[in-house]
């Protein structure tokens, strides 16, 4: 099967798909234990490799629990520094690919890259990650989610009787088709998962009305603009610290004036 994507879709360089078990969900803390992938190149030929990585750290229970990834498993595993020429080897100058790699896979790929001091940068341009290509090609609105449990059109939109009215009847259909939904529990699980609303990949930034907001540091939640403002030196030394290239590019340009602008929708 990953020999058709060749021939699905014209890649002028390899594309890898890929995906990472880790000790965690925090890219700036939790380390790498697992690297699967497959390498597709433009003629169509694959390559693949599955391997664990000694993160060095203590693996969670928590994160065991879903990866079945343990510390005696790790034990004697390479560590990424070790791995890192032939990652780099692997990864390097692709397209790349996997399900929300975006927001989480690479992200903390790069991150364990610049720990060693090799930063591995990467076009945001240069990703095909299917849970995005899913978003964007069956968007989430009312009138979809309509159409697909109920089987109908819903043809007074943005009219907010009719959005309430057409809203349960939707819930109630999901009631009716899942049957976790109806556990309290469940629901609150499913609505405590981060919202993607960062500016960069690492998620040091988020939106906030419309303003770059601090994800990380002692100014946590504080516009971008303020920090500037009461705190310039903060900004250097981020600077001159063990940051990507991308987070020191934002602090640059706020330094100069510049700060990053929402598009508008």
């Amino acid at each position: 099967m990953p020999h058709r994507i060749a021939k699905l879709i014209k890649l002028d360089k390899p594309l890898v798909i890929f995906d990472l078990e880790t000790t965690g969900l925090s890219i700036f803390v939790d380390k790498i234990v697992e690297i699967a992938y497959l390498k597709i190149m433009p003629n169509g030929v694959v390559f693949r490799g599955d391997f664990l990585i000694n993160p060095e750290i203590k693996i969670p229970e928590e994160s065991s629990e879903i990866h079945g990834i343990k510390d005696n498993d790790v034990i004697g595993a390479p560590t990424f520094k070790q791995k890192a020429a032939e990652i780099w080897d692997v990864f390097n100058n692709c397209y790349y690919g996997g399900f929300n790699v975006v927001h989480f896979d690479l992200p903390i790929l790069r991150r364990e890259f610049i720990r060693i001091g090799m930063d591995f940068n990467y076009d945001l341009s240069h990703i095909i990650d299917a849970k995005k290509i899913y978003q964007y090609m069956e968007p989430r609105t009312l009138a979809g989610a309509y159409k697909y449990y109920c089987g109908k059109d819903h043809k007074y939109a943005h009219s907010a009787m009719s959005d309430v009215e057409v809203t349960t009847e939707v819930f109630n259909k999901q009631l009716e088709k899942y049957k976790e939904i109806r556990e309290i529990e469940f629901i609150k699980k499913i609505h405590s998962e981060p919202s993607e609303i960062y500016i960069d990949n690492e998620k040091r930034f988020y939106w906030r009305y419309g303003k770059a907001h601090f994800a990380f540091s002692k100014y946590r939640d504080e516009p971008l603009e303020k920090v500037v403002k009461i705190d310039p030196a903060f900004l250097h030394w981020i600077l001159s610290a063990d940051f990507s290239e991308r987070t020191k590019e934002i602090i640059r340009g706020a330094l100069e004036g510049h700060f990053p602008k929402k598009e508008k929708k």
